[in-house]
């Protein structure tokens, strides 16, 4: 999909389409006939002098005073400037981009009262590729995602700034260069623009797009630990996992079942006598179990993006149809964070438990492998250090995986007396996915070394094997202590490549 038509019913395949960065969206006939029949019977609700939310009266506790009908402009024009407080570090460029897409679909439905030329702007600073500043503080998520949209909507009237062509511009310069004219706001167009969780949102499907490319590095990283480690590939029987038939755990089985299918290394110690091990430890037997899990969640919270993505999560919200203009709580960021924190601390539990098969990756205990993987063990270290380093990045995952939900913060003179800290919720379970990347790609490296070190080892299957081929070709074995962090930086460009993608999968999550 290169182009995207604003108002358009998006499925669960068609969100991660939007992530595209050189995807532009159009406004159809449509969408122009709904914006505009909105508009209309807005404008006569207005002249009708009815005190209507945030267009003749204040915002949040201030709901009770009214605007005279002169001031209603102005109005809006003082909501985006006091709204646009955030702080902090600016939210990765591709994040807000995706809000800012997000948003104007949400604009297109025709609930929100927008006059057809503001949207016709929010679309040309996404074919532009003219993304506002943004910044990490300031959302509660409710009344949805106020300050870092606000930030947008400061742009669009001229003031703020702008990332374009590789450069952070002045708002202002960016219309001079381009001859596109500011936008003047008029009644409810302030509030429309930032009463929304598009940020929320556009955490949520980044992080999903990366959890399920990793998950697919996982369950290879996995199976090639099993190897490494000589374990057994019967708790992947699909007997077993047809005795709890959850969803996730059945993918999961049966993708590490048909990784280790047709390995010599697994064939080579079958036999109890000669091995003397009846089963493995949990972190090995217990893959399908932990990871079908984690599955479950991300599958879970894809379900509510999608109908996220589909929704108008302004406030108030007008029904042409009805003639009516209804007050609510559709910003409210719940449906959405709640999923969010429940993913976030099953990306924490899969960490948790690869980071477990590291621990016996380089176990001195660990008779199938050399101690810590050095191969001169004593007067070198060999990984003994990542795992720390793995240690050290999993206590921070297990930090972050405390709930920003479980908070609340009343604001706005307690008008706005529970909220949903869904930004929190968000941005935590984007730094979560980021770590998770680095462990996995610690477990796929030392499994990988740990057969490298194991010269005259039986083959694995024909999919390991290619696997392991192309994973050599681009991380050098060096079997003496060396700069660890180089190799460790060349495995996460590795895995992330397209071709190792494709070799070894990403996961498909909601069945649509």
């Amino acid at each position: 999909m290169d182009t995207f038509s604003l108002g358009t019913q998006l499925s669960a395949s068609m969100i991660y389409q939007l992530l595209n960065p050189n995807i532009t969206v159009e406004i159809s006939a449509e969408t122009v006939e709904r914006v505009t029949k909105c508009r209309s019977m807005l404008e006569d609700e207005i002249d009708k002098k009815k005190p209507i939310y945030g267009v003749s009266t204040g915002f949040g506790q201030l709901a009770s005073q009214w605007i005279d009908p002169d001031k209603l402009d102005q109005l809006q024009v003082n909501l985006i400037r006091s709204h646009a407080a955030g702080m902090g570090e600016a939210i990765p460029k591709d994040i807000t981009r995706t809000a800012m897409i997000l948003l104007a679909n949400s604009l297109a439905k025709g609930h929100s009262g927008i006059r057809m030329q503001t949207l016709e702007l929010l679309k040309e600073f996404i074919n532009f590729d003219a993304v506002p500043v943004t910044y990490r503080y300031g959302s509660l998520g409710a009344s949805g995602d106020l300050a870092p949209l606000a930030h947008i909507a400061l742009a669009l009237i001229g003031e703020g700034k702008v990332e374009y062509h590789n450069h952070t511009i002045s708002a202002q310069e960016f219309f001079q260069r381009t001859g596109l004219t500011p936008l003047t706001l008029k009644a409810k167009e302030g509030l429309a623009l930032i009463n929304g969780t598009h940020f929320i949102t556009a955490y949520a499907i980044h992080f999903l797009d990366k959890a399920k490319k990793l998950l697919g590095l996982s369950t290879v990283a996995s199976a090639l630990s099993i190897e490494a480690l000589r374990g057994s590939a019967t708790p992947f029987d699909e007997r077993i996992t047809n005795l709890r038939p959850h969803k996730g755990q059945k993918i999961i089985a049966e993708r590490i079942h048909n990784l280790l299918k047709g390995s010599k290394i697994i064939q080579s110690h079958r036999d109890p006598n000669v091995d003397k091990k009846v089963q493995d430890p949990y972190s090995l037997r217990c893959i399908p179990q932990v990871m079908g899990a984690v599955w479950d969640a991300l599958a879970h919270l894809e379900q509510k993006v999608v109908i996220e993505v589909n929704s108008v999560t302004d406030n108030p919200l007008i029904f042409p149809e009805d003639a009516e203009v209804l007050s609510g709580g559709n910003f409210h960021g719940e449906p959405l964070v709640l999923p969010l924190e429940y993913a976030t601390l099953a990306i924490t539990e899969w960490a948790n438990i690869t980071e477990r098969r590291i621990n016996r990756l380089v176990h001195p205990s660990t008779k199938e492998l050399p101690a810590f993987l050095a191969s001169n063990p004593g007067l070198e270290s060999g990984y003994m250090i990542p795992h720390y380093t793995v240690a050290a990045i999993v206590n921070r995952m297990r930090t972050l995986s405390h709930p920003a939900a479980s908070d609340n913060i009343p604001v706005s003179g307690d008008q706005e007396d529970h909220v949903s800290m869904g930004m929190g919720s968000a941005t935590k379970a984007y730094e979560v996915i980021d770590m998770a990347t680095i462990v996995v790609a610690a477990e796929m490296h030392m499994a990988i070394r740990g057969l490298n070190m194991q010269p005259s080892r039986p083959k694995s299957s024909h999919k390991l094997e290619k696997i392991i081929t192309a994973y050599n070709e681009n991380v050098q074995f060096v079997p003496e202590d060396h700069y660890v962090r180089k190799s460790w930086i060349e495995a996460i460009d590795t895995m992330m490549k397209e071709q190792f993608l494709d070799l070894t999968g990403p996961f498909s999550l909601f069945v649509e």
